[in-house]
């Protein structure tokens, strides 16, 4: 039997300090010294006598595709440490949202393949990916950037690219915009239908004023006043993002009407308990 691969390169070593990434020379190879279909995996499969055929070639081929899903994140945050040297902040926001899910991707397989792979190997990309994860999130924030592990939608990135000013005010307004829609939903409410429409309203009035926005500072020059309706669309924006924290806590208040009134009955019990001695 072939021994077992002893080492395997580290996963990602990379580090945040500053604004800047630093990688760890060498141990940036990312399982090259892994062999993972050569030594590694024959040996496991030896390993395994309770596993069939058909699951020895199965985590076989999961290992190989394991493999080929860090060798394509390894290149990507090769990519990601370019943008920030070239201060390409908004190029580097949109590539590591979407690496976020790769990685998330990267550390469950490989704990599900956990017993399949030399434990030490495991542990190095179980670090690794948590250690990455935090680092890419921390440099979002400083570039107040999302930082959630959904990759971005078109809008999202062309609003990253044209208008990042506006990145904190678009993620609120959609944050909300979930709530209030999952809270009619819930609701007992009868006019549920009503209160989605107003709300899909509201919410179509917002994308109109926030494309123009996009198409303005486009290009600012082919537009009258510019400057000034940039500035009134922003602050049109900002007051709809107050305006629906309102609606939240309106729907929250309806939630509690039936704790109200119990709330109101007891105290009512309360101030008319002592009489009950006598």
């Amino acid at each position: 039997m072939k021994k077992r691969t002893k080492r395997a390169g580290l996963i990602f070593a990379l580090s945040i300090l500053g604004v800047g990434i630093d990688f760890a020379g060498g141990d940036l190879c990312l399982l090259t010294a892994f062999s993972l279909m050569g030594v590694a995996t024959s040996a496991t499969m030896l390993m395994l006598p309770s596993k069939n055929r058909l699951e020895q070639v199965n985590t076989k081929t999961r290992l190989l595709d394991l493999k080929e899903t860090i060798n394509r994140c390894d290149r990507q945050l090769k990519l990601l440490e370019n943008y920030l040297d070239e201060k390409s902040y908004t190029q580097y926001a949109i590539l590591a949202r979407q690496l976020l899910p790769q990685l998330a991707e990267i550390g469950q397989e490989a704990k599900q393949l956990k017993d399949d792979m030399d434990l030490n190997i495991y542990k190095r990309i179980s670090k690794k990916v948590e250690v990455t994860t935090t680092d890419i999130k921390v440099q979002l924030e400083a570039l107040n950037m999302p930082t959630d592990s959904q990759p971005a939608s078109m809008e999202e990135e062309k609003l990253m690219k044209l208008a990042p000013e506006l990145m904190t005010i678009y993620r609120n307004i959609q944050i909300d915009h979930q709530t209030i829609t999952e809270k009619i939903k819930t609701s007992n409410s009868h006019n549920k239908a009503e209160l989605t429409a107003l709300h899909e309203a509201e919410m179509a009035r917002f994308h109109d004023i926030l494309s123009g926005y996009l198409y303005i500072k486009e290009s600012p020059k082919n537009y009258y006043k510019a400057d000034e309706r940039l500035a009134s669309a922003k602050q049109a924006m900002e007051t709809f993002d107050k305006d629906l924290d309102e609606t939240i806590r309106q729907l929250n208040e309806n939630d509690l009407q039936d704790f109200e009134i119990s709330l109101r009955m007891m105290a009512q019990k309360n101030q008319t308990s002592p009489n009950d001695n006598y």
